[in-house]
């Protein structure tokens, strides 16, 4: 349950920068692999769109849901079979944008006055039923683009106290915090999940600036295994998902410490269209 729909595929997106045929190709291997479970949609930036769509032909037009990133409005030209799901987008003060079909959207937000404020709307839009969360970048491809433990601190804090529920994406490539081979800090899935249970908890921002560097898988791991039913649908209720590029990467880590089951090689997986 922790780890269920955890992951969204961004294939297409830096540094993976994959084509949308090997995007889709990819995702469809997914999709009929163990790793299926813990995958959420494929993401599309608009301006790729006419490429996807093209490659999706090719690939015979199986069912498929896919995120629109950058908008809020459908893309024309979507096969039936093709299905939006959701959108995302910057969005840097009320209102909050109204979506076509009143789909879900993500929030793309900063971690100062102007987003927290923003996160405040996304919580109370949600209280009355509108289809809003938050989104909160955790890294890119600069060293620049990934904010300190701190400041990913702060974002959870306030994500936890006005009850808005949030996106993460970028540079959570690996369950653990580590450092990079280009000397990037890189924050672990792990340490936000239990970064936003200790927010839950009430802790102070001290604590989980402690709890988001902590480089100890075995603790966090153990961390996040001792947690009930009820602290498991908190975390997911304020951690909604995360993106990231190479899917198979953060999983791979779950699997070595014990969080999911091995897994075998999903490259190999046979790519079916229903």
């Amino acid at each position: 349950m922790l780890f269920d729909r955890i992951v969204d595929d961004a294939a297409m997106f830096p540094p993976g920068n994959a084509t949308a045929v090997e995007a889709l190709t990819g995702h469809l291997r997914l999709r009929s692999s163990q790793l299926n479970p813990y995958v959420g949609p494929l993401l599309v930036h608009e301006r790729r769109w006419d490429e996807v769509v093209a490659a999706y032909a090719d690939l015979g037009s199986p069912q498929l849901e896919v995120v629109v990133i950058g908008s809020h409005r459908l893309p024309g030209g979507a096969p039936r079979s093709l299905r939006v799901v959701g959108f995302e987008q910057p969005v840097g003060s009320p209102p909050i944008p109204a979506t076509d079909d009143g789909l879900p959207l993500a929030c793309e937000l900063t971690a100062d006055d102007a987003g927290f404020a923003m996160l405040a709307e996304v919580a109370d839009a949600a209280a009355e039923g509108v289809r809003v969360i938050g989104k909160f970048r955790t890294g890119g491809t600069e060293a620049a683009a990934f904010p300190d433990e701190r400041t990913v601190g702060a974002v959870v804090a306030e994500a936890v106290k006005v009850g808005a529920s949030v996106k993460f994406t970028a540079g959570l490539h690996h369950a653990v915090r580590h450092t990079d081979e280009s000397g990037f800090e890189h924050h672990g899935l792990l340490n936000l999940l239990a970064a936003v249970a200790r927010a839950d908890a009430g802790v102070g921002i001290d604590e989980l600036v402690d709890v988001l560097s902590l480089r100890d898988g075995g603790v966090l791991a153990d961390t996040v295994r001792g947690w009930r039913p009820e602290e498991v649908r908190a975390v997911r209720r304020t951690f909604v998902s995360f993106g990231c590029c190479g899917v198979e990467e953060p999983l791979r880590d779950l699997a070595r410490l014990g969080l999911i089951d091995e897994l075998n090689s999903s490259r190999h997986a046979e790519v079916t269209s229903a």
